[in-house]
């Protein structure tokens, strides 16, 4: 945190241009605080990163990254692999237990549901530049039960899928039916249908749109 009397210097990052503006208003009613630069997709924010010094960072989760590289998880590792010490605040309309414990093993230090913005983004940088994570109230139940044991095994495995579980996702998610996915994998369609509810009830995952979204958002696409 900038020492007292210091400006906190905040890059936003989003692809959508009204939420840039609702966080400038936000921010705009908290002394102290100036937004130095802006992003409107992966490559211009490490690019934005790299030449402007900030004291915080609030990005989107789900925004445009780099052609195959997905977006949402793998931009936050970098992010946090390139700026180590950089308070990072995600906003996010993403709500399933799988990707938020995903992106708290991303270390990133706050996370606000966008359709709470108003309400919750002061109170996170608030936490957050204080040395706190901040976890929207949306959010928390899906990580009150996380243990010390389960967090370092996301960070090191955020897919918490066995090898097999991990390849019918990625198949289902790629348009291939249970029986068609047992037929290029030699199993047998009771097997593959196994393994995917295994892996949806790992996830904390109930429907097919969210096995969808969460194979892309971990590059199982």
């Amino acid at each position: 945190m900038p020492p007292n009397g210091e400006i906190t210097r905040i890059v936003v990052a989003d692809d959508h241009p009204v939420v840039t503006l609702g966080i400038r208003a936000l921010l705009n009613e908290r002394s102290g605080m100036r937004v130095v630069g802006e992003a409107s997709n992966g490559r211009e924010l490490l690019a934005l990163l790299a030449s402007e010094p900030c004291d915080l960072l609030i990005t989107d989760f789900s925004m445009p990254y780099e052609e195959g590289s997905g977006d949402g998880l793998p931009l936050l590792k970098r992010l946090r692999r390139e700026h180590p010490r950089l308070p990072i605040i995600v906003l996010t309309m993403v709500h399933n237990a799988a990707l938020t414990r995903g992106m708290l093993a991303a270390e990133v230090n706050g996370l606000v549901a966008k359709v709470a913005m108003m309400k919750e983004l002061q109170l996170a940088i608030g936490a957050v530049m204080n040395g706190r994570t901040y976890i929207c109230e949306s959010m928390r139940e899906h990580v009150l039960d996380w243990s010390p044991a389960e967090r370092s095994e996301h960070a090191a495995d955020p897919a918490v899928l066995s090898q097999r579980e991990a390849e019918v996702v990625r198949l289902y998610a790629q348009g291939l039916s249970v029986t068609q996915i047992a037929e290029q994998l030699h199993r047998s369609v009771k097997t593959v249908s196994q393994q995917k509810n295994d892996a949806m009830r790992k996830l904390g995952i109930t429907s097919n749109t969210q096995l969808f979204e969460y194979a892309r958002t971990y590059g199982l696409l």
